[in-house]
């Protein structure tokens, strides 16, 4: 019976506690609502109303599916542009068994395919002055695109890191 007491005294007190708080409300500063905040005059009054239909109307199902129409055709149209220059990009999809030495096809080859073009001998790359990220299990490949051996493009194992030299290690282009 003494526990059932302490217990009830405990739950009483937490009650008494949070309730506690409740009692005040949150007062707020309304004049730093009305600092900023000015009627509008006649005039404006006037324009809203006149720039106002008061009317409503039910649209039928056919005017409703031309407005989405003319509303797909509105968004196709903004983005035209954009689907243009995308869709090239889309068509120009790198052959497998093309031969590439442009550098970015070839980086766009080895991205999307994960090894250099049948034209071009790829070389294991050692990272030994760490310019690229050092992570286990991942090596770096080297390709020449060139007869010098400048140009090269230093890549990943899978493809998915991408680099590109033009004078042969001294500074580097992140591709992918």
């Amino acid at each position: 019976m003494r526990k059932f007491k302490f217990f009830l005294l405990a739950i009483t007190g937490a009650a008494v506690l949070m309730l506690g708080g409740c009692k005040e409300k949150a007062k707020y500063d309304e004049s730093a609502f009305q600092d900023d905040l000015e009627p509008l005059t006649d005039d404006e009054l006037e324009s809203m109303d006149e720039n106002t239909d008061d009317e409503m109307t039910v649209a039928d199902e056919d005017e409703m599916t031309q407005g989405d129409l003319e509303a797909d055709e509105t968004k196709n149209k903004e983005s035209s542009s954009d689907a243009s220059t995308d869709s090239t990009e889309s068509q120009k999809k790198l052959d497998e068994k093309g031969t590439y030495t442009d550098k970015d096809d070839v980086a766009e080859y080895i991205y999307e395919y994960g090894h250099v073009p049948s034209n071009l001998k790829a070389e294991t790359y050692d990272n030994a002055d760490n310019m690229f990220p050092v992570e286990d299990g991942v090596t770096y490949q080297q390709c020449s695109l060139d007869t010098d051996g400048k140009q090269k493009i230093i890549f990943t194992q899978d493809g998915k890191r991408v680099y590109y030299t033009a004078d042969d290690g001294e500074s580097f282009e992140e591709i992918y």
